[in-house]
């Protein structure tokens, strides 16, 4: 059985999803990482297709690597599982894809919403895998320190679909409230909106450590996204007992299940209902980190390996 990542993702969550997946398994399986992205970021991609060792059965993290490979070789076909983080546009067309994935033996998605909408244009349900994710087996509170009251967290990289056009306001709205951001990239977006000189915004660069710190800090969490697999933050932070005030995008309706431990909001909502939602989420009193306690990698391992399992078996 062969797990199939691309080197340029390893140290991204799919680079991380195979490494757990395979840790729980290396009796039965290994990990092949290809050297290109393979999904025609570049015109060499074109012409760059190193082989991938045979095997009884495949893991693909990529949608466009299990097509591309699929396209000279019907070996993959129905003997892969393809992970489905979130619907890209470069994965090509809604329809385009299903037609992709009835070829695999099953499509592991990190959330129901997606599936739903691939299951409605024609993907077969009996291939339908809802994974969700799981949550950083490193992600632990820091006891040492003391939750703040009215303190806000935003995790993530930087980018256009993390819905921030509102936050400046948002902040300028919330005068007495913290705002801690960890990630990446976001210098250019806070100088832009002079948010870098704003006493009440603290900028960290994201670290597994840094993140127990400032989520062992934080009372709400908060994802304003308008397009999302998870986020995983989302769940990392629920796991810390931070109340999560997130869209409706990618897993959050299949993590926030009940309304005592987090709040989902629309895309795009305006900022007085975001100030509403996030004042309310700060005064939550549900099992938070229980509501996220079954999302491990143990759980994860066992429906990939169960799946690779049928495959081998054929």
């Amino acid at each position: 059985m062969l797990l199939v990542g691309v080197w340029v993702n390893r140290n991204w969550i799919l680079g991380n999803w195979i490494r757990e997946v395979q840790a729980r398994g290396k009796e039965w399986s290994s990990l092949y990482w290809l050297p290109s992205v393979l999904a025609n970021k570049h015109w060499l991609e074109k012409f760059l297709k190193p082989p991938i060792p045979k095997a009884d059965a495949y893991f693909f993290s990529y949608l466009s690597i299990f097509e591309r490979y699929l396209e000279k070789n019907l070996r993959y076909e129905n003997r892969s599982i393809i992970l489905y983080t979130h619907n890209d546009p470069e994965l090509g067309t809604s329809e385009h894809q299903v037609e992709v994935l009835n070829r695999a033996f099953s499509v592991h998605f990190y959330c129901s919403r997606d599936a739903e909408k691939l299951v409605a244009l024609g993907l077969k349900q009996e291939k339908v895998r809802v994974a969700l994710c799981a949550v950083d087996v490193d992600c632990v509170r820091d006891h040492k320190i003391s939750r703040e009251p009215k303190t806000v967290v935003l995790a993530s990289k930087y980018g256009s679909r993390k819905g921030l056009e509102h936050f400046p306001e948002l902040v300028a709205a919330m005068p007495d409230w913290k705002f801690l951001i960890l990630g990446r990239d976001w210098e250019e977006f806070l100088a832009k909106n002079s948010l870098d000189r704003n006493p009440n915004i603290e900028y960290f660069r994201f670290s597994k450590k840094t993140r127990n710190e400032v989520m062992s800090r934080a009372s709400v969490f908060l994802s304003l996204s308008n397009l999302e697999g998870g986020p995983v933050p989302l769940i990392e932070a629920m796991a810390l007992g931070v109340a999560p005030v997130a869209t409706n995008t990618g897993f959050a309706r299949d993590v926030i299940l009940k309304s005592d431990t987090g709040i989902i909001i629309p895309i795009n909502e305006t900022v007085l209902k975001i100030r509403e939602a996030i004042t309310s989420a700060a005064l939550l009193q549900g099992d938070i980190s229980g509501a996220v306690s079954h999302l491990t990698w143990d759980r994860i391992a066992k429906l990939t390996f169960e799946d690779l399992s049928q495959i081998a078996s054929k």
